[in-house]
């Protein structure tokens, strides 16, 4: 199918539309601004020059989005203090049309969406102001002045005369995007989505060496205006800020002649453990140490520093690496306003469906810098620091007077670190506990509590089975009295009764109808032919009653002893019964059995196999004290 065309009005070029519905386009050989009225284009402006483009986005590239192609026909370019950012036109296969922003390469996609209600003007918006459309909170997490700076490409409304625009980015707790647009009265709402570069399978891209995303944007051959010294930008196009290695100066990476926009004085020069320029392979991608700052804070009056190395890659973006005390975290920023929530006594939050547990409220004060960075680097910078930890993640929330920005990290190791960028060595030792270092076992507990589980049902099965099965039999029983007073001999020896079958335990058990008495049993267990015998004693006594308390009992009427490994052959009992003399008599039934189970052999089976999980857990348990009692929710943390 052919696209729609028509002749430039001021050149007389052939101009082509990607989209039949656009409303705006510009020409590509006189750099015209043209605008549809009715079947006929008419020039309203002129392309300004824009600056060097160091997207990899371009018009035609071409993406797929939850499975519906499109392509880029359009671009609209915005300046701030902060930076800028690209917002690309994209038509689907459909007809319809959207939004990918690109800003820092993190990317955006929204619609024009139909505000639930009116929207409030400029002047009211601030951020962290809250809205609750069709069930879903958006935070206001930045309001931002903006400059336009020029258009490209198609369009699907009139839009090339606009001056300075205000913004205000909205963010939710699922990655959900927001932006009203002020550049219209009354103002645009669009709502989309935070996406990721390789989700997109973008195609056509602006022509880079994809081998080695980080070199294309390098520009070297640079000097300090402050004292003369090489400075080499591998970040040109994103980096706002450079600093000067050799005399601390910070430039404006944005202007060609690097103003200086301060210096600072270092009280020590601080060797990054990652050389600046040192490249390594994150997440299947490489990337490039191109910064690198350290930040503290002064809780307790005591300063807590830690070093942060800003990483590059042309494609993907920025991401970090954080150190302290030999504790690594691989961080990035994320697109969420998290929900604030209360965990008990500790605030918490909730991102992506994931709970985090509030460990840290700080100010943190930036106090060295070196190299590059996409935003205006400031030593002696403050700024409100949140952390939540779901071990093994942190998730941080920096919050300024107009923007808050928050990033995920995932602890790391040093090994990982140093091998992920072949740095020669070994690391620095981890020293302390860090607050999302995982615990000893800390993903085997769980796993060691369930293997133990499927053993102690294993051993439950069996003891029952063995219970049913086992040979338990009874070789004697016979009833008998005794009377204290009784001027008979107590003492007597039962019928001869046989142990039969393999040598194996015989328990005598003894059970009688004392009522608030007492009686002990000297007794002997004989072997008739050998005359081998085992003597033992055995005191039984129940007393009960009722007092100011209710009624109360002690002790118990029965009693029982066992002899382990007898030797089967035939035996008799020499029973010799005492009581008190002011005792009654008594009724009592000896009863003799062999091979009766014991749960001795499976107890001691479960308290060994119970033994790992329950170290394990007790370290684990030590190691999260320990963790907590440097929080600043810690008990006695003020």
């Amino acid at each position: 199918m052919s696209q729609p065309a028509a002749n430039c009005p001021n050149c007389g070029a052939l101009v082509r539309f990607r989209w039949s519905g656009a409303i705006q386009t510009t020409c590509e050989y006189c750099r015209s601004i043209l605008v549809r009225r009715d079947v006929n284009l008419e020039k309203v402006g002129e392309v300004a020059d824009l600056p060097h483009e160091v997207s990899p986005i371009q018009i035609g590239t071409e993406g797929t989005y939850r499975n519906k192609a499109f392509q880029v026909v359009g671009r609209i370019l915005y300046e701030f203090e902060e930076g800028g950012w690209n917002e690309w036109h994209i038509v689907f296969n459909d007809g319809a049309s959207g939004w990918l922003s690109d800003a820092q390469l993190e990317y955006v996609i929204s619609f024009l969406s139909q505000a639930p209600g009116p929207l409030p003007a400029a002047a009211d918006i601030h951020r962290a102001r809250q809205f609750n459309w069709n069930g879903v909170e958006y935070d206001v997490t930045s309001v931002t002045n903006a400059h336009y700076v020029g258009v490209a490409g198609e369009l699907p409304f009139e839009y090339w005369d606009k001056r300075d625009v205000t913004f205000a980015d909205l963010r939710t707790a699922d990655a959900r995007f927001g932006t009203i647009d002020y550049s219209d009265a009354p103002p645009l709402l669009f709502l989309g989505e935070a996406v990721d570069f390789d989700a997109l399978h973008l195609k056509n891209l602006r022509e880079l060496e994809t081998e080695t995303p980080t070199s294309k944007t390098a520009v070297s051959g640079l000097q300090c205006p402050s004292c003369g010294g090489p400075l080499t930008l591998n970040a040109a196009g994103h980096s706002l800020s450079v600093v000067c290695p050799q005399c601390h100066a910070i430039l404006d990476a944005k202007d060609p002649n690097l103003q200086v926009l301060e210096k600072f004085e270092a009280k020590q020069q601080i060797k990054p453990l990652i050389p600046l320029g040192m490249r390594g392979k994150l997440h299947g991608a490489e990337y490039e140490v191109i910064g690198f700052q350290v930040r503290q804070t002064d809780t307790d009056d005591v300063p807590d520093s830690w070093a942060e190395y800003l990483l590059y890659n042309r494609f993907k973006g920025f991401r970090y690496l954080t150190e302290y005390n030999g504790h690594w975290n691989d961080v990035r920023t994320v697109p969420v306003s998290p929900k604030i929530i209360r965990m008990g006594v500790k605030p918490g939050a909730i991102v992506m469906g994931r709970k985090y547990t509030g460990f840290d409220d700080d100010l943190a004060t930036t106090t060295y810098v070196l190299g590059e960075f996409p935003w205006r680097v400031h030593v002696g910078e403050k700024n409100r620091v949140r952390d939540f930890i779901a071990v093994p993640q942190i998730l941080s929330g920096e919050i300024s007077e107009n923007e808050e920005v928050w990033s995920l990290g995932e602890y790391m190791t040093g090994g990982q670190v140093w091998q992920a960028f072949s740095l020669p060595g070994q690391p620095p030792p981890a020293t302390g506990i860090y607050l999302n270092q995982p615990a000893p076992f800390g993903g085997q507990v769980s796993s060691m509590w369930r293997v133990f589980l499927n053993l102690l049902s294993g051993i439950i099965l069996l003891a029952i089975l063995f219970y049913v099965f086992t040979g338990q039999e009874s070789v004697f029983q016979k009833r008998y009295g005794f009377t204290p007073h009784s001027k008979a001999e107590a003492s007597f020896v039962t019928d001869v009764f046989e142990v039969k079958g393999h040598p194996s335990n015989v328990e005598i058990s003894i059970n009688t109808d004392l009522q608030n008495a007492w009686a002990y049993f000297n007794l002997a267990l004989i072997n008739e032919a050998t005359g081998q015998g085992y003597d033992f004693g055995r005191e039984v006594s129940y007393y009960t009653g009722r007092d100011s308390d209710g009624a109360w009992s002690e002790g118990g009427r029965k009693d029982s002893v066992t002899i382990p490994a007898v030797e089967p052959g035939r035996y008799y009992l020499r029973v010799e019964p005492e009581m008190g003399q002011d005792g009654r008599s008594m009724v009592y039934t000896l009863d003799i059995k062999r091979s009766v189970p014991s749960a001795s052999f499976f107890l001691i089976a479960v308290v060994l196999l119970a033994l790992p999980p329950i170290l394990a857990t007790w370290r684990g348990a030590k190691f999260e004290v320990r963790r907590w009692s440097q929080s600043r929710y810690a008990s006695g943390h003020s």
